[in-house]
């Protein structure tokens, strides 16, 4: 089995009441995604609507092989609340509360090459503390730093893309 390590808990959040193009702000996404080799998918999507609003529930997951051992992982966890479409001059925007989650986890042995018996595991946790212990702290850095680096855009966007309804 492989083992999980948090880096960011699921504890850094952008919420907004606003008015923005969600349709933009998934194509950022996507792209930062992209641009920093990660496979992206959208694992849930649920819409409900009541009295003209919907809600929704979105969770985007996405992972990145960094070797044969470890792989990145980025969870954002999306809720809308109040939600209603807005016609503005160049599109159609959504207006309500918005919340985003963000969450990162280094995987590691996520081939379950290590976990077959106890003695596998003993030595893939003698590996991970005397061996490449100090290559797991910069893994660890740069996955906290591309974490904020999303965090930090998806907080930019939603600040810039304010439109007046």
């Amino acid at each position: 089995m492989s083992e999980i390590e948090y880096v960011v808990p699921p504890a850094i959040k952008v919420s907004q009441d606003a008015v923005f193009n969600f349709a933009d702000l998934y194509n950022l996404t996507k792209s930062w995604f992209e641009k920093h080799k990660y496979d992206f998918f959208e694992k849930e999507y649920l819409d409900t609507e009541r009295e003209n609003k919907k809600s929704c529930n979105i969770r985007w997951m996405s992972e990145r092989k960094v070797d044969d051992y470890t792989k990145f992982h980025i969870d954002i966890a999306i809720t809308g609340y109040d939600l209603e479409d807005v016609s503005l001059k160049t599109c159609v925007a959504c207006k309500g509360r918005i919340v985003f989650q963000f969450a990162s986890y280094l995987e590691r042995d996520y081939e379950d090459m290590w976990s077959h018996n106890f003695f596998m595991r003993f030595i893939r946790s003698a590996y991970d503390t005397f061996v490449i212990r100090g290559k797991f702290s910069k893994y660890k850095q740069e996955l906290k730093e591309e974490t904020y680096a999303l965090f930090n855009q998806t907080k930019s966007f939603l600040r810039l893309q304010e439109y007046k309804a």
